[in-house]
């Protein structure tokens, strides 16, 4: 097991590839030992979940190691990649405390093969094809140092793109149960969770694909777990045609139509909350009608009548209900006609 007790230099890691530069290639950045007394500063883990990302994985590795931090203990578990990930994970290993390369059930499998041996107070996770910016465990520590009743430390998120270039924020708002839905208000990509969370038993979701890390932090909410805001902590959401957020909306829409129904049976919560909850089922419902996921738009409208009975059904959802017997084909024929009809000229 490799603990890396002292931070690490552009010197110390594998040159990298030739048409790379900038962070976190060629660009050593400043060291912020001013911040917090270096012996105080709390062991952290960073797990990274992989599969077949070996084309961004260098740069997600790269982003941890050079973070300077002098007290950093890293994890990949990959699922069993067969791209150049194992070639690039060998050449890293030196400064791995663990890593293996086995078939599993999934990311939220391997993130909890990770979280199982991690053993830093504070334990990140960071996808495969994501990144740190600079500093961002230094300023996890420092706001654990500063607040020794978190549970749960979070920053910021900016989307990129393959090449890096910057997208737009995510809009990170104040972590509470109400704002967790229909989006997560946190987001994985900056998040520092303490460990006892771990020792308590509260692990991901493996039964869910997308939405694991929303499901996490709202149950953590709902048990008590105090959040803790750190707007200098950044992390790099990769949007990119592979990326699982972009292929799998559809999953993530059956996956958060059940955190809200969850949250709506909930009959303790406040009423505002169970309010929002019911009025995302019903956006679920609608948004699967207008995208032409006919399979979820029925299987919503069956959830909406069990759960309010047949008067539940508003009148927009019984109109689009018939329409959507013509099956999916047709359906989206029709949809993308309403589109252009809409997009047409007025003079036309």
């Amino acid at each position: 097991m490799t603990i890396l007790t002292q931070a690490l230099h552009l010197k110390d890691l594998p040159p990298p590839p030739s048409d790379k530069t900038g962070w976190p290639w060629d660009l050593e950045i400043n060291l912020l030992n001013q911040v917090v007394d270096p012996e105080q500063l709390p062991l952290i883990t960073i797990v990274t979940p992989s599969y077949n990302q070996g084309q961004f994985l260098e740069e997600t590795i790269r982003s941890i190691l050079l973070q300077g931090y002098p007290n950093l203990e890293y994890i990949i578990i990959d699922g069993g990649s067969d791209d150049n990930t194992l070639e690039i994970i060998r050449q890293y290993e030196p400064f791995l405390a663990y890593w293996i390369s086995e078939p599993d059930g999934g990311q939220s499998e391997a993130l909890n093969k990770g979280f199982k041996r991690a053993t830093g107070e504070l334990i990140g996770w960071q996808n495969s094809d994501d990144t740190y910016a600079p500093h961002a465990l230094w300023y996890a520590a420092n706001a654990y140092l500063n607040n020794p009743a978190a549970d749960v430390i979070y920053g910021e998120v900016h989307h990129i793109d393959e090449q890096d270039n910057f997208i737009k924020k995510y809009p990170v708002i104040e972590a509470t149960v109400e704002n967790m839905i229909p989006y997560s208000s946190v987001s994985n990509h900056s998040v520092f969770y303490h460990r006892k969370i771990f020792e308590n038993q509260q692990w991901i979701n493996s039964e869910l694909k997308h939405c694991m890390d929303q499901e996490f932090h709202l149950r953590l909410l709902l048990k008590g777990y105090q959040f803790t805001y750190e707007p200098r902590i950044i992390g790099y959401w990769r949007i990119h045609e592979q990326a699982k957020s972009t292929r799998q909306l559809e999953v993530w829409s059956k996956e958060a139509f059940q955190l809200c129904k969850s949250l709506y049976q909930q009959s303790d919560l406040e009423p505002k909350i169970r309010q929002k909850a019911k009025d995302c089922l019903y956006g679920f419902c609608l948004d699967n009608f207008s995208k032409g996921r006919v399979e979820n738009f029925h299987e919503t409208v069956r959830e909406i009548i069990q759960l309010f009975g047949l008067q539940g059904l508003t009148f927009s959802i019984m109109v689009k209900y018939l329409i959507s017997l013509v099956g999916s084909e047709n359906l989206s024929r029709l949809l993308a006609l309403k589109n252009r009809w809409k997009n047409l000229p007025q003079n036309q």
